[in-house]
């Protein structure tokens, strides 16, 4: 009976373990970083100056907000004539300065990182035209290509046309005319040895053959200064 009773209290003890809730803990929820608002140098500024200027280049302080659940911030400026970035990554202060070119615009923003998630979040793209020697006035920025996107390989519609679609901006002036230059060989575009296709709108349907591929450039000019985009190239499914 001693045994019996001892067997009943071990089997009674495990029937109230086994009747026990198992308790997963929650997971900890990591917000992702926010994106930065930015402050200097202003949207669309023209003729910004810059400090320790020399002939060619300038040192541009680039300032923004800080932002929420971030600890380092990447500033990545981009020549809009070469479309070549300038990155400054890991900034802890909220700002940073580059040495740039004179007389080049530039579109910049700020990528928010966290180390504690992969996350990230990117600012507004701005852009400025960093001042040259004696310049007064400035050609309108080149156009930003919207789509198709470089390398990209499309579909063409029923009537076997692409839509190219970009953005254009110019501080000096809103009245902005374009030139588009589309061809299968990259070096006629590149050195504009191809009619090019006038417009007033930022778009333009172009014909296009199945297996090509095509790289095409947007000229804007506010009626006394012009810019280039640099080629971009899609192929046609």
């Amino acid at each position: 009976m001693k045994y019996l009773g001892i067997l009943w209290i071990s089997l009674l003890f495990f029937a109230c373990s086994e009747a026990e809730e198992t308790i997963t803990p929650v997971p900890k929820v990591i917000p992702p970083p926010t994106a930065a608002a930015l402050t200097l140098p202003a949207n669309n500024t023209v003729c910004y100056e810059g400090n320790n200027t020399v002939l060619t280049t300038a040192d541009v302080e680039f300032t923004w907000s800080k932002a929420k659940d971030t600890e380092v911030y990447d500033l990545v400026v981009t020549n809009l004539n070469t479309l070549a970035n300038t990155t400054k990554s890991g900034n802890s202060e909220t700002k940073a300065t580059l040495k740039l070119l004179r007389g080049t615009p530039y579109r910049w923003q700020v990528i928010s990182k966290s180390n504690k998630t992969k996350d990230t979040a990117s600012s507004e793209v701005w852009k400025f035209y960093l001042a040259g020697d004696g310049a007064s006035t400035y050609a309108p920025f080149p156009a930003t290509i919207i789509a198709p996107l470089s390398g990209v390989t499309v579909t063409a519609d029923a009537a076997g046309k692409v839509n190219l679609i970009w953005s254009g901006a110019d501080p000096d002036s809103k009245v902005l005319k374009y030139e588009v230059y589309v061809d299968t060989d990259q070096i006629k575009v590149l050195n504009r040895q191809v009619a090019p296709n006038p417009t007033t709108n930022t778009n333009f349907l172009v014909n296009v053959k199945s297996g090509s591929v095509y790289y095409w450039s947007v000229k804007t000019s506010d009626g006394i200064l012009s810019s280039y985009s640099i080629p971009y190239s899609f192929r046609v499914k």
